[in-house]
């Protein structure tokens, strides 16, 4: 069998392609392959055969043959169509201006899901640029395969960018747990955005909003989002870290009292923070005896433990009860740090009920936030925001990111 027969056989080359020439370049361990258009010119977008204008010389990098990097070469036509005009035949072994065959971007897809831009850029020897043409390609073209569905459940959420208050705001869809939109800050332009975008019957479609209690996410809500007062749910996991937050600022201003003797609460910041039924049997002996020493504090953490039966309510009845007998203590409680968390919670309270409806919460999202920080530990950091949002979207984002070539 001549080599040309062969390359054709294992490259997938069908007609009117041709392979007309190969050569080896043992010593810079290179395969290229000459190939050529033999039929007649057809015109890529209405498959009518049209007369040849010219051709142009391309270059694609494939996948290696056995060790020896592969190059394929190529004089592609354009035709002259009455209708299009003067336009490139389709090329069936890679998209658009890509330097890479579908077979190679496939890989390099598959190893970036994985590792990083510049662990993939090594391992196929080829520039970080490249391989960041290669993803920001891959996450443009699952963006447009993204299919419009109606969304039932969002998360709204927010992920800093890098120091200097420089943030993400990072809505997901929380039943597939799934990144769906990524925009820059997060001021109600941010969110604006996103909702701009929608259908009015995917707008319709929205159930439930798990957001935290920041205004310009909320504003933006109710302004788009039909019947949205009835849909926001304030996330549980935002309000128990304003409780927990409460119980610290209790302890460090308890830490500042030179009247106390303050040598057992030294290391036990922990101890208050961690939820009850979190803690072993002797941690739990050991913040009984703080509870005892430092009543302060002690019923500081009882507010804020108590406050955790709430979200187990199904009555709405019961929970608005309950409530107020727990407002009525926190905010009797003579603790500054406590009453302020109980004021806000009363302020926000008719968003923070549709819970007992609707018991969304932005776990899922908080999942995502955690994969995008691995994201952005594995490349060291970010400078570019794009190349963030890129990421984001090619990992988290549920995309159709693969060319679809038969013969990739």
């Amino acid at each position: 069998m001549r080599d040309t027969e062969l390359l054709r056989g294992l490259l997938r080359v069908e007609d009117p392609w041709d392979v007309t020439e190969s050569q080896l370049d043992l010593k810079l361990k290179r395969v290229d392959v000459r190939l050529e258009w033999k039929g007649p010119g057809r015109c890529p977008k209405c498959d009518r055969e049209c007369p040849r204008h010219d051709h142009r010389e391309r270059v694609w990098r494939d996948l290696d043959l056995c060790s020896d990097q592969l190059f394929l070469h190529e004089l592609v036509p354009r035709v002259e169509c009455p209708e299009h005009g003067v336009i490139t035949v389709a090329v069936p072994w890679s998209t658009g201006r890509s330097e890479f065959t579908a077979r190679f971007e496939r890989l390099a897809i598959a190893l970036l899901v994985e590792m990083s831009v510049k662990a993939v850029a090594r391992r196929l020897d080829i520039g970080w640029d490249s391989v960041d043409g290669i993803m920001m390609r891959a996450v443009e073209r699952g963006k447009q395969r993204r299919i419009k569905t109606v969304v039932r459940h969002l998360g709204i959420d927010e992920k800093a960018f890098k120091k200097g208050h420089k943030y993400f705001t990072i809505v997901s869809d929380l039943d597939k747990g799934e990144v769906l939109w990524v925009g820059r800050g997060r001021k109600r332009e941010s969110i604006d955005a996103f909702y701009h975008q929608l259908s009015q019957e995917q707008l319709d479609g929205i159930e439930g909003v798990a957001m935290d209690m920041w205004q310009p996410y909320f504003e933006s809500t109710i302004t788009h989002v039909p019947r949205a007062a009835e849909k926001i749910v304030f996330d549980k996991f935002h309000i128990t870290a304003y409780l927990t937050k409460a119980v610290d600022l209790t302890r460090r201003a308890l830490m500042r009292d030179t009247s106390l003797d303050r040598t057992a609460l030294k290391g036990t910041k922990y101890t208050w923070l961690y939820a009850y039924r979190n803690l072993d049997r002797a941690e739990r002996r050991e913040l009984a005896a703080l509870r005892h020493e430092y009543k302060r504090l002690g019923r500081a953490w009882s507010i804020k433990e108590n406050f955790a039966e709430f979200w187990r309510y199904r009555s709405e009845s019961h929970a608005r009860r309950f409530f107020a007998e727990w407002y009525r203590w926190a905010t009797h409680s003579q603790l500054p740090e406590m009453v302020s968390v109980a004021r806000t919670i009363k302020r926000h309270f008719e968003n923070i009920i549709t819970y007992i409806r609707k018991p969304i919460t932005n776990a899922t999202s908080e999942g995502l936030n955690s994969k995008i920080q691995m994201i952005k530990y594995r490349a060291r950091g970010y400078r570019n925001e794009d190349r963030f949002e890129a990421a984001i979207l090619f990992h988290c984002g549920g995309l159709d990111l693969y060319p679809t070539h038969s013969n990739s």
